[in-house]
């Protein structure tokens, strides 16, 4: 899987909160010894923390979340069964025919939550490619969420799509 956004030092926002808080929880399960402040800020710190996740997936230390560090955290907080917020691993909110990536993965994965207990939509592939299935399982959604029917995960789209999965699954810790 493949994202096209990367974190590195001197980087300000919610993602880099967001990474912070989920290195905490490594650093709290015994993975890697550094605490971050949780200041959004990439600085000293976070780059402590990232390397030591990096030496414990095994991957090159570089101190940058490209996207084979954010693919080993991500797959280390499903293995921990912590449900994140996908927003964090996208530079936009918006994804079409043609998307790849975790962001199309983890939107297939929680559309298929929801065809779990919503009898009108249908299961589709978990592949991370935005094909034919994808865009009609998105146009469903849409229809019966009373939202614009363009196939197009936007920014009314994703919350949505977010929202009814937080309130249809329980998840173990919600981050």
């Amino acid at each position: 899987m493949y994202t096209s956004s990367v974190l590195q030092q001197g980087d300000i926002g919610i993602a880099v909160n967001k990474m912070q808080a989920y290195l905490n929880l490594f650093q709290e399960r015994g993975m890697i010894q550094t605490r971050n402040l949780q200041d959004g800020l990439y600085g000293p710190r976070t780059i402590a923390a990232v390397k030591e996740f990096q030496r414990y997936v095994g991957l090159p230390q570089d101190g940058i979340i490209g996207s084979n560090t954010w693919d080993a955290i991500v797959n280390k907080l499903r293995e921990l069964g912590i449900v994140t917020n996908i927003p964090v691993v996208t530079n936009r909110f918006l994804l079409s025919s043609g998307s790849t990536g975790i962001a199309v993965f983890k939107m297939q994965e929680y559309l298929n939550e929801i065809a779990a207990v919503n009898s009108c939509l249908r299961p589709i592939p978990v592949d991370g490619m935005y094909g034919p299935r994808t865009t009609t399982a998105v146009q469903m959604f849409q229809y019966l969420y009373d939202l614009t029917i363009d196939g197009i995960i936007g920014s009314r789209t994703w919350d949505a799509i977010l929202n009814e999965r937080n309130s249809v699954t329980t998840p173990t810790t919600n981050m």
